[in-house]
């Protein structure tokens, strides 16, 4: 279906880390060409979310969608956070540019292969919800939503993002 979007969602919660990577390069070696290099795609990535969320929202069709059960999903937005401080804990580490490379080629390729979504602390910031929700067929999905949801019932129109993934309109 549309596993891209789901990977390119989910790897655009790494997107300050790399700005905070870039802090890190900046204090220890000054101005550089990587420097610039983390800024810009650090940058982007934080911009991605917002711009798929739209894309979603102009261009997906609606599905109804009768909810039996529904839990927050917010747990693991702890760990990413945790993650963005990462670079300045490990600031001695001097990984270079192909190297970062090609562990995000394997991060991606894992992100692709799951079916499941933790929170995007991005999205968070945007009052945005992550939620494990059980259809009244019996399958799990994730959904993103923008309101604080209590009831199942209360879900009515969704969007597909992907085969596990689902936003609320």
């Amino acid at each position: 279906m549309r596993n891209w979007l789901k990977t390119l969602l989910f790897m655009s919660a790494f997107s300050p880390v790399m700005l905070t990577l870039a802090y890190v390069r900046f204090d220890q070696h000054g101005w550089q060409q990587d420097v610039a290099e983390l800024l810009v795609i650090g940058s982007i990535g934080s911009i991605l979310p917002i711009l798929i969320i739209k894309m979603l929202s102009r261009s997906s069709e609606s599905i109804a969608f009768d909810a039996k059960k529904v839990e927050s999903n917010d747990f693991m937005l702890l760990m990413f956070v945790g993650s963005y401080l990462i670079p300045i804990i490990a600031r001695a580490s001097e990984l270079q540019f192909d190297m970062i490379v090609i562990l995000t080629s394997i991060l991606v390729l894992i992100l692709w292969l799951i079916s499941a979504m933790p929170s995007h602390p991005l999205l968070r910031l945007l009052h945005f919800r992550f939620y494990k929700v059980e259809s009244s067929s019996g399958v799990v999905y994730v959904l993103i939503s923008k309101r604080d949801i209590r009831d199942a019932k209360s879900v009515k129109f969704v969007k597909k993002i992907s085969e596990n993934m689902l936003m609320e309109i």
